[in-house]
């Protein structure tokens, strides 16, 4: 139904903080719960591993992904990285968690 992954920051210029990589789950069990057990458990990992910073990169247009961050306590930087996906150039932007 779903999957996250995660570990120490894949970026030098965040050095000493968790990342969380990704958080996905198939259509049919969006809005149900399981995305903010996924990314609760990721939280707990990253904490126990010793991370007290935790990040991760959102599309820009990816509004529904980016109201969830936000409600579950993650706050948008001004911090963004540029990526060409499929053929198509995009921006994300980068979130920290406040918890």
């Amino acid at each position: 139904m779903g999957t996250s992954s995660f570990c120490k920051s894949r970026f030098n210029q965040f050095d000493g903080q968790g990342e969380i990589i990704s958080i996905y789950l198939l259509p049919d069990y969006m809005g149900k719960g399981f995305g903010k057990a996924l990314l609760e458990s990721a939280l707990a990992e990253l904490k126990k591993q010793g991370y007290k910073d935790v990040f991760l990169w959102v599309l820009e247009e990816n509004l529904g992904a980016r109201h969830f961050y936000e409600k579950e306590g993650f706050s948008a930087t001004d911090d963004d990285l540029n990526d060409n996906i499929g053929g198509k150039d995009l921006r994300e932007i980068r979130y920290i968690y406040g918890g």
